[in-house]
C-alpha cells in the first residue's frame, strides 16, 4: 500500500472512531444510560459555558465531557479541510488552501487542549506557566518557529513556488506536495520525501515556471556527410514532433555541431517541453533519432577493440 493510500486510510478510520465518540458521549448525556454518571455528564454540558475553574475534582462526566469536545473539534477541523479540498482547482488555490488546513489544523490542537483542560476544572493559563510554555515562547524556539511562519506565508503571497511545481531544492528535485505553516513537504520520482523549515528555503529553482528543454547528444561517424545528415533532420523533425505531441511542446531543434570527439562528430537537440516530462522527452528523442538514423543508414560509431595476433 502506498503512503497516500496509507495516510488516506488512516484519516477515514480518525474521522469514524471520533465520530463514535461524539456519538458515544451525546447518547450518554441524553439517556441515563451510564446511571448516575449520566445525569453528572449532563450537568458538565449545561454548564460548558459557565463554568468555574476552581473545582479540580476529576470524574468521569469530565473524562466523557472532553472526550467528547475533542472529537467535535477534530470532526470540525476534517470538515474545513475536506471542503478546502474540494475548492483545490487550480495550483494556486491548492497552495492557498494547504496553508489555511495547516492553520486550521494549529488552531484547532490549540482550541481543543484549552476546552478541555477548563472541562476537567483546570486553568490553562495557569497549567502552560507550570509546565513552562511561556518560557519556550519566550525563547530562542518561538524565534526560530516565528521565522518559519513568516518565511511560509511569504512563499504563498508571493507564489514562489505552490503545490504541483517542481523545485530543486540543494540537490534535491521533487514536486511540491504540501506547504504548511512551518514546513514544505517536496517528494522525488522515487517516492522519497523531503521536509524542509520554510526559513530554511533560501537557494531554490522553480522548474514549472516556464517550459524546459529535454536535450540529446548523438554521435555520427567522421565518414558520415554532415549536409546530408542535415538535409535529413531538417525533414524529419516535424514528423517527429508529430508523433510525440503528447510530451513534446514544439518541434524538436537542431543544435548543431556540439563535439568533435575522438571517434564521432557530436549532434545536439533540444527539445522544449513541461518539467514533469522533460526525462521522457529525452528518451523519445533518443529513440526517434536512433531509427532515423538506422532508416537512412547513417553510421553511429561505438568502441570497437582490435586484437593483434602475434605469430
Amino acid at each position: 500500500m502506498s503512503k497516500k493510500k496509507s495516510s488516506r486510510s488512516s484519516g477515514i478510520v480518525g474521522f469514524f472512531v471520533a465520530l463514535l465518540l461524539l456519538g458515544f458521549v451525546i447518547f450518554a448525556g441524553q439517556t441515563d444510560y451510564l446511571g448516575p454518571i449520566s445525569a453528572d455528564l449532563r450537568a458538565e454540558f449545561s454548564a460548558l459555558y459557565t463554568r468555574s475553574t476552581v473545582d479540580y475534582e476529576l470524574t468521569a462526566a469530565k473524562l466523557l465531557a472532553a472526550v467528547g469536545v475533542l472529537c467535535l473539534i477534530y470532526l470540525v477541523c476534517r470538515i474545513l479541510r475536506l471542503l478546502l479540498k474540494l475548492f483545490s482547482r487550480s495550483a494556486r488555490t491548492r497552495t492557498v488552501n494547504e496553508l489555511v488546513g495547516s492553520i486550521i489544523t494549529y488552531l484547532a490542537v490549540i482550541l481543543g487542549i484549552v476546552w478541555a483542560l477548563t472541562i476537567l476544572g483546570l486553568d490553562p493559563t495557569a497549567a502552560f506557566a507550570s509546565l513552562g510554555i511561556v518560557t519556550l515562547i519566550v525563547g530562542f524556539a518561538a524565534q526560530r518557529l516565528i521565522e518559519d511562519v513568516i518565511s511560509g506565508l511569504f512563499i504563498v503571497l508571493e507564489g514562489q513556488y505552490n503545490v504541483g511545481d517542481i523545485i530543486i531544492l540543494d540537490d534535491f528535485r521533487g514536486t511540491v506536495k504540501r506547504i504548511g505553516v512551518r514546513t514544505t513537504t517536496v517528494v522525488d520520482l522515487g517516492g522519497n520525501y523531503k521536509v524542509v523549515n520554510n526559513s530554511d528555503i533560501r537557494n531554490f529553482q522553480n522548474r514549472s515556471k516556464a517550459l524546459s528543454l529535454a536535450v540529446s547528444e548523438i554521435g555520427i561517424s567522421y565518414e558520415e556527410d554532415i549536409p546530408r545528415v542535415e538535409a535529413i533532420l531538417t525533414e524529419a523533425l516535424p514528423e517527429i514532433y508529430e508523433r510525440n505531441q503528447d510530451v513534446f511542446a514544439d518541434v524538436p531543434d537542431y543544435m548543431g555541431v556540439e563535439d568533435l570527439a575522438d571517434s564521432a562528430v557530436v549532434l545536439r537537440f533540444t527539445v522544449a517541453c513541461r518539467e514533469q516530462n522533460v526525462f521522457v522527452a529525452r528518451r523519445r528523442l533518443n529513440r526517434e533519432l536512433r531509427l532515423l538514423f538506422a532508416k537512412h543508414s547513417i553510421g553511429i560509431p561505438y568502441p570497437q577493440i582490435t586484437v593483434w595476433k602475434g605469430e
